[in-house]
């Protein structure tokens, strides 16, 4: 009965995530950007489609004036990058998983060490008798 509870608890949270995963864009335009006079170096990123992905929509606030925006875009490197969702539910189910087996198997090994191990009576009436002071006697 425990197995089922865990597993319907397992089910309602973990579907529920997978779902409103989906609403959230896992791709996006990365930029480095050089040093600019007493800044350092810049990185930015921004959700955005792959034919948008320039400096001149991802790096905002822009760090130099209006007449030097298209000299420095050219010295940044943007890439757009796609992050492999479908890897990372499978990763994460494993994972979770392997956790609940070792969970699981934990409750059992209890459960069972608790139902199997007997209290000995002669071992215990043993420990509880006091020895003699002289045995040879």
């Amino acid at each position: 009965m425990t197995l089922v509870s865990v597993a319907a608890i397992f089910w309602c949270i973990l579907i529920p995530s997978f779902e409103t995963s989906k609403q959230f864009m896992a791709n996006g335009c990365y930029c480095v950007c050089p040093p600019y006079q007493n800044l350092s170096k810049f990185i930015f990123w921004k959700q955005l489609f792959q034919d948008d992905c320039n400096c001149l929509y991802t790096v905002d606030p822009m760090p130099v004036p209006r007449h030097e925006v298209e000299a420095y875009c050219l010295l940044c490197d943007c890439k757009f990058v796609e992050r492999n969702n479908t890897t990372t539910k499978i990763i994460l189910i494993i994972s979770l998983s392997v956790f609940g087996a070792i969970l699981l198997f934990k409750v059992f090994s209890m459960v069972v060490k608790h139902f199997f191990h007997k209290s000995d009576a002669y071992t215990k009436s043993l420990h509880n008798e006091k020895e003699p002071e002289n045995p040879h006697t």
